[in-house]
Parts: structure tokens; C-alpha cells; sequence
């Protein structure tokens, strides 16, 4: 009886100190998971995210729509504040892609009629290392011209499952 006490204590223990963190040892610092709807020309952002360079950290994504769009994932506010500039409808100096490794326009598997982006292998976690802050933007604008949006488009209608995991340092 007091084994199977004991037993239950420590699962009970097991699952308080793992709360808020993901297998690996990382610690969950933002979590999105959220349908959006983005009107032409615009762009659903999650701004700020916290920068997780040191000790390193992770992302994953997935997003998903009947509709062709764009990810942009800014590891540099200067860059963002150019995409910014030109999703508020003024002219930006450039048009940065965004981190090449995170940022891409969705895709359209065969035989499938929902576009989809994310991170690499159907949106496992990719190492990010360089500093932050981050800006995440699902995006229905012709920014890079990489999708084409007209003024009378119907909004975009997506699903984004977006996660950013601080790494911990071990023991």
C-alpha cells in the first residue's frame, strides 16, 4: 500500500515539473494554435516573439488554407519593419524574403486541394540560433509578388499551429 502511494506521489510530481515544457528539454515560449482570417493586402502577425538564440531554441509551424499564401519568419527587425511598411500600404526602401530557412510560399501537395507550409519534415522542430526578437507573418499580400491578391480576393481562412521552444541547459 505505501509502495503504490509512493508510486502515485512521484507520477504526480513527474507531471508538475514537465508542465510548460516539451519533450527534449525545451520550455514552450510561444504557442499558437488558431484559426485566422487575413483580408487582401494584409497579414496575421505574431510579433515579438521572444528571442531564444541563447542557450538555443526551436520552431515549428504548420499552416494550412484553401487559399495560396505566404510565410515570412523575421529574424531581424529592421527587415520586419520593411514588410511592416509595406503591409500598412507605403512604399518599404526593400523587400526582405524573411529567414530563408523558416520563410516560404505554401504549397499545394498532388492530389490535395489545401496549401501548406511549414517547417521541414510536415513541421517538425528546426534549430533556431540566431538572436531574436521574432516575427511571425502568415501572409495574403503581393509582397514579392510570390502570390498573386487582388482587391475584391475573398480573406484568407487559415489554421496556424505555430510553436517556439527555449532550450535548457542541462543539469
Amino acid at each position: 500500500m505505501e509502495r503504490r502511494r509512493f508510486l502515485q506521489t512521484i507520477g504526480v510530481g513527474a507531471t508538475a515539473v514537465g508542465s510548460g515544457c516539451m519533450g527534449g528539454g525545451g520550455e514552450v515560449v510561444v504557442s499558437v494554435q488558431q484559426d485566422v482570417r487575413v483580408n487582401p493586402h494584409e497579414a496575421w502577425i505574431r510579433e515579438e516573439i521572444p528571442d531564444v538564440s541563447d542557450p538555443g531554441g526551436e520552431l515549428q509551424y504548420i499552416v494550412k488554407s484553401d487559399t495560396p499564401f505566404s510565410v515570412y519568419f523575421f529574424t531581424d527587425r529592421e527587415q520586419f519593419g520593411q514588410y511592416d511598411t509595406f503591409i500598412k500600404g507605403r512604399e518599404p526602401d526593400e523587400t526582405p524574403p524573411g529567414n530563408p530557412e523558416f520563410s516560404q510560399t505554401a504549397v499545394q501537395p498532388e492530389g490535395s486541394d489545401i496549401y501548406k507550409a511549414s517547417t521541414d519534415d510536415g513541421g517538425a522542430r528546426e534549430s533556431l540560433d540566431e538572436p531574436g526578437p521574432y516575427f511571425f507573418a502568415v501572409d495574403h499580400s503581393n509582397y514579392r509578388m510570390e502570390t498573386r491578391v487582388d482587391d475584391y480576393d475573398d480573406p484568407l481562412k487559415a489554421f496556424v499551429d505555430l510553436t517556439v521552444i527555449r532550450n535548457k541547459l542541462p543539469f
